[in-house]
């Protein structure tokens, strides 16, 4: 086999698994349930719907708290590295409730839309195993309600909702304008408690 298409072969792999982007057949991104179980499957009235239950929540009189966690991309079976980490919110309400929420990529491109999403799949189900002990996505607690003013964060996430953003992958790390992944999303919504 030829040297540049097998470098070829292991760069799109590598691309491939270094992303939160929707993969068909593998990482759907799941229509976001409303709080009576009805979902949409329509991106933009997910991100209409996501703005008003945030806004909700910072509206209520009910006490939250966020924190910030990351996990493995994809699978289980894949160790987390620099290249292989996912960042996600989990919202803690006073009654035992909690989301999660992330930014991820509409499609497997290097550059597409990109969305909000309460509840994605493996978000929701790795922090469910993380806490019933069974830590298989190797999820971990970055910072916790401590640290995090859950306010100021969650506004920020409902002004960057308001202003969309692309999903772009080939750097998990740096910052690109009106572009977020799974990891700058957080980077850039956090607003850490002033000690």
């Amino acid at each position: 086999m030829n040297k540049q298409i097998l470098a070829g072969i292991i760069l799109l792999t590598i691309i491939s698994i270094s992303s939160c982007s929707s993969i068909p057949g593998y990482m759907h991104i799941e229509p976001i349930q409303d709080l009576h179980g009805n979902t949409d499957d329509n991106n933009i009235d997910n991100q209409l719907y996501l703005i008003a239950f945030l806004e909700n929540i910072i509206k209520s009189e009910e006490k939250f708290s966020v924190e910030m966690f990351s996990r493995r991309t994809f699978s289980p079976y894949l160790v987390q590295t620099k290249l292989l980490t996912h960042s996600f919110y989990v919202i803690n309400l006073n009654d035992g409730k909690y989301y999660t929420l992330s930014f991820s990529g509409s499609n497997f491109k290097p550059y597409s839309d990109g969305y909000w999403v309460l509840n994605k799949n493996v978000d929701i189900s790795s922090y469910r195993l993380f806490k019933e002990g069974i830590n298989i996505w190797d999820v971990r607690n970055i910072l916790t309600e401590n640290n995090i003013d859950a306010f100021l964060t969650l506004e920020k996430v409902i002004s960057a909702v308001k202003i969309g953003a692309n999903y772009y992958f080939l750097d998990h790390y740096i910052s690109k304008p009106n572009s977020f992944n799974c990891n700058s999303a957080v980077k850039e919504t956090i607003v850490l408690k002033i000690k």
